[in-house]
Parts: structure tokens; C-alpha cells; sequence
């Protein structure tokens, strides 16, 4: 499947626009130095959304034994926390409380049905009348309050339509910022996207992106001595052909072009496949010939039953010969008894197209 960012659709399954203003949550000591992850529970018992804060953000903060209240105070409202722990790991319930003079400032700037849930999302981005002038300015079309909502839940809110403008993506829509967002389309990928090869297109970088072309992946491809383009690239990891697959298939003897590998890869030939094929005395074949055995079902079982049938140092095309007419170990076994030796491959054929033997 085209690849889609798994993280994005995680966090942004379930949006703050269908919140409640008030409900669980839930904090934690993030990794991250200073920060702390808060995450919030809605009434309905089934939505969460979560969020990395600094300390410094929550203002306050009381602690009785085990019981701690604290308060995160924004521009749209103020959050007030009650329940059990402490700042690096606690539990229990909020509430938020809008802001009047936010709403009648941000609808004289001409955003109507600024409405509770609206201002919620506002409050857990950190918006400001500043910050939405400046976000308005930032792109090719006016906004209203449902797609400033939406911008927000999806991940493309101020700071992400910022990174993408210094990286080069200006005056875009706000369904294309939201788009690009939602694909994971980074500025950090862009630019590293783009020093591989060339600026590209926002199409472009949704296009690879969805593709599972990875930085990483574009890299190693390039590395490996292959100079593919956008198509070149998505084609390549369509098909399950990484910079690994090329490596193990020239320490195999194959220095193929990009074309051959991807046949090869189409038809099943995989490394281990090739591997266990010169464990069995069949290593150093042309690559069409492992693509034949391996359209025909000769695999490394079909050629171990038959030696332990008794057919050793079968050529390749006999090997096909004999999955071709169905030949199989108890049919060479039940042929041996005929011939009170063990028969060529020619022999059985002709056998078994004969109809001497059942089965």
C-alpha cells in the first residue's frame, strides 16, 4: 500500500474539534529533557489527544501528599488540572475554561462561530491573535474558524505552514498544507529530499512519501550506484527493491541494471532464495534462469526431494522439465522400481507421458 505516515494517523485519529471541555488526563515525564507529555481523555471515554509540553508551561502547581492541581493558562482559556501524583507522573481530571475577550478579538479579525470547541483546540495549540495574523499571512486563501480547526487537528498549524514557507513551499492553500501534512510531508523532508537530487514539487514529495520513499531509502539507492529519479525511485520501492536486495544480489555475481532487478524481485527471486539455490550447486546462473526456476516452481525443497529421491546433479532446465510434467519425489521413487535403477530425467518424462505410472 502507498506509504502514509502511521504516526500522523495515530495522533490525529481522534481530533480536539469533538471534544468536551472537560475530562481525564493523563501526565508523563517525556524523554525529552524539561518536557512533559500531557494527555487528554474526552467525555465520550473513547478520544484522546496528546501533547509534549515544557514545565514551565503549567503555572500554580500545588501538591498536597498525593494530591497536585496545576493550571495551563493560553490566550483561548485556561486548562485546570485536579488529581493524584505529581509533575512527572499524575492522573485525574480536567477542565477548561474559555476565553470571551479571545473569541470577540479573533471575530473582529472576521472568524465567525468561534464557538467552546473551537476555542478549546485554540487553547492546546497555543494560538494567539499574532500568531493567526501571522498564519493568515502565511497563506494563499482566507481562512475561517472550521478550516483553522482543521489545520490544527491535522497537524498544520502555524509552525508546520512556517517550516514548510522557509523551505521554499510559499502562499500554498490551506487544503494543500493540510494534505502535505497529512502524508507526512515534513520541511525536513523536503529539504533532504531535495538535496539528493534536486528541489521538488509538493505533488512530488507526496508522492514519495506515500510511496515509502524515505530519505534513508533515496540515499541508499544513490549509494548503492543508482541515480533514480521520482519515478525511478517509487518504482524501485514498489517493487521491494532496497539498496540490501541490490548488495546481496552483486555478492551473489549479479551486477544487473535497475530493470532486471525489479523482474527479479516481481517473480520471487529473492536473496535467500538465490542463497539457498548455491547451496544446493546452483549459484552463478544468469538471473533469467533463476526468474525460470522460480516461475516454474523449482525451489531448493523441490530439488531436495529430489535427491533424497535419488536424482542428483540435475541440470537447471531439467529441473523445470521435471516440475513442468508433475513429477514428484514418490513418482521418481515408484519410476526407480521400473527401471531397477535410478532413470534419467528423460526417462521419466517419458513415463509419465505414457501413463505408465499412476500418479
Amino acid at each position: 500500500m502507498p506509504f502514509v505516515s502511521l504516526a500522523l494517523t495515530i495522533l490525529f485519529s481522534a481530533v480536539p474539534v469533538l471534544a468536551q471541555t472537560d475530562g481525564a488526563f493523563t501526565l508523563r515525564q517525556s524523554s525529552r529533557d524539561g518536557r512533559v507529555n500531557l494527555n487528554f481523555q474526552y467525555e465520550d471515554g473513547h478520544s484522546n489527544w496528546g501533547r509534549d509540553f515544557e514545565r514551565s508551561a503549567f503555572s500554580d502547581v500545588k501538591q498536597t501528599g498525593d494530591r497536585i492541581t496545576f493550571a495551563l493558562r493560553r490566550a483561548a482559556g485556561v486548562f485546570t488540572f485536579e488529581g493524584r501524583g505529581s509533575m512527572e507522573r499524575a492522573s485525574g481530571s480536567y477542565d477548561f475554561a474559555p476565553s470571551a475577550d479571545f473569541r470577540r478579538d479573533i471575530e473582529r479579525m472576521g472568524l465567525r462561530g468561534v464557538d467552546d470547541k473551537a476555542l478549546f483546540v485554540f487553547a492546546l495549540d497555543d494560538l494567539t491573535v499574532d500568531k493567526i495574523k501571522q498564519l493568515q499571512g502565511l497563506l494563499a486563501d482566507q481562512i475561517d474558524t472550521e478550516q483553522l480547526v482543521r489545520l490544527i487537528n491535522h497537524g498544520a498549524g502555524l509552525s508546520y505552514v512556517q517550516s514548510m514557507t522557509d523551505a521554499g513551499f510559499k502562499k500554498l492553500s490551506a487544503d494543500e498544507y493540510r494534505r502535505a501534512r497529512d502524508h507526512g510531508v515534513t520541511a525536513d523532508y523536503a529539504r533532504e529530499m531535495a538535496s539528493l537530487g534536486g528541489k521538488l514539487s509538493l505533488e512530488e514529495l507526496v508522492r514519495t512519501r506515500d510511496h515509502g520513499v524515505t530519505t534513508d531509502y533515496a540515499k541508499a539507492m544513490r549509494d548503492a550506484g543508482y541515480e533514480l529519479g521520482i519515478e525511478g525511485l517509487v518504482r524501485a520501492r514498489d517493487h521491494g527493491v532496497t539498496a540490501d536486495y541490490v548488495k546481496a544480489m552483486r555478492a551473489a555475481g549479479h551486477k544487473v541494471d535497475m530493470e532486471e532487478l525489479v523482474r527479479a524481485r516481481d517473480h520471487g527471486v529473492t536473496t535467500d532464495f538465490i542463497r539457498r539455490m548455491g547451496e544446493l550447486g546452483y549459484g552463478g546462473l544468469p538471473l533469467d534462469e533463476y526468474v525460470r526456476m522460480r516461475d516454474h516452481g523449482v525451489t531448493p525443497d523441490f530439488i531436495e526431494s529430489m535427491r533424497d529421491a535419488g536424482l542428483t546433479k540435475i541440470e537447471a532446465r531439467d529441473l523445470v522439465k521435471l516440475r513442468d510434467h508433475g513429477i514428484s519425489a514418490s513418482y521418481v521413487r515408484r519410476a526407480k522400481e521400473i527401471f531397477k535403477e535410478t532413470p534419467t530425467v528423460d526417462q521419466i518424462i517419458r513415463l509419465r507421458t505414457r501413463g505408465d505410472i499412476g500418479g
